[in-house]
């Protein structure tokens, strides 16, 4: 089978390899598609103490049942699946207490174990024994399917928010998380969704997904719009949906009083740090919520959103064979794409 193996930082090379063994208590998979995640362009631009070079990415997969485990009932060949990629252990203090998308333990596809950036790939019996593995009707289309893992990300932290009716919720970044956020907001109920980023053209393309009000924000004043918009108290909600620690800033001055803030987007390794007006926190009372993780239920909401047509998936904008991974990252890190898949069999 053909395998893309991410080699070094910015480094991949397509190899040929022998299709992975079926373990007898697990599946083996033909990957239909496969999500080029915010998290792969970051471990391919600039690496991730995550991984051992050699390493086949993908999490966000999606395919066919190929083989099924000597051990395993209840599935057949030809069955379409998507898969919940984070392994909790079920047994630290973390799984113990509830909180499972904080596992001590978590093995994790792509990164602990060979990814979906392959024609085949294993879901192990841990998947199936956790129920994490969620079969698609025969009928559905497997593509956009791929996005149940970023939504139960959004879900698990709009559920941690209590986005609700009426609310005003600043989005800021207007990629994949953004757009999604935006969505999500709307089903809550909120009845503005202002939708910042810098960059005009990648603004543009995210107009049809939820947001009422749009600011890019290297053209006009951020908190000074926010403000305008809301009639000079703030938003009741900002989630910063992107790696950049200067909308943390902001976001606290762009808040109501006892406003929530979202520091979704993750930043850098070796630049971690921000700064906020903990005068600001203190008298205008802000609760400040870190997003990280979700838990398997919280994956079965995102693909039952999905399944029930209640997400626009248009945000996938571009369709590319594996090995293109390469342009894919460019295209997201230019603007020009939203959502990129991967097609291990396209040609």
């Amino acid at each position: 089978m053909k395998a893309l193996y991410l080699t070094g930082k910015a480094q991949v090379e397509m190899r040929d390899i022998p299709v992975p063994e079926c373990p007898d208590d697990g599946l083996l998979i033909k990957i239909d598609s496969v999500g080029l995640c915010g998290s792969d362009v970051r471990t391919y631009s600039v690496g991730s103490a995550k991984i051992n070079y050699p390493v086949i990415l993908g999490h966000e997969n999606a395919g066919y049942v190929e083989k099924v485990g000597k051990n395993v009932t209840g599935w057949k060949v030809g069955d379409k699946v998507v898969a919940n990629p984070a392994i909790p252990c079920g047994k630290c203090y973390y799984c113990v207490n509830k909180m499972p998308g904080l596992c001590d333990n978590i093995q994790v596809a792509g990164t602990s174990f060979p990814g979906g950036f392959a024609q085949y790939m294993v879901f192990p019996g841990d998947m199936l024994a956790r129920g994490q593995i969620i079969k698609v009707p025969d009928d559905a289309d497997l593509e956009p399917m791929i996005l149940a893992e970023l939504l139960a990300s959004v879900v698990k932290a709009q559920d941690d928010l209590k986005v609700g009716m009426g609310d005003t919720v600043v989005i800021v970044g207007s990629g994949p998380i953004g757009c999604l956020h935006a969505q999500i907001a709307k089903l809550h109920g909120a009845t503005k969704i202002i939708m910042a980023e810098l960059n005009k053209d990648r603004l543009d393309k995210c107009h049809e997904f939820g947001g009422t009000h749009f600011i890019v924000s290297s053209q006009e004043d951020l908190v000074q719009r926010v403000m305008e918009i809301t009639d000079g108290r703030g938003a009741d909600v900002c989630i910063v949906a992107c790696p950049s620690a200067k909308p943390h800033q902001q976001g606290v001055e762009l808040l109501r009083k006892e406003g929530r803030l979202c520091l979704f987007g993750g930043l850098a390794k070796d630049n971690p740090w921000t700064t906020m007006d903990g005068n600001l926190i203190h008298y205008k009372r802000l609760r400040i919520f870190g997003a990280y993780s979700y838990s398997a239920a919280d994956f079965a909401k995102g693909y039952e959103l999905l399944a029930a047509g209640r997400i626009d998936t248009r945000i996938i904008t571009h369709a590319l064979p594996l090995e293109q991974m390469p342009e894919g990252v460019r295209m997201i890190q230019q603007g020009e794409a939203i959502k990129v898949v991967l097609k291990p069999w396209m040609e």
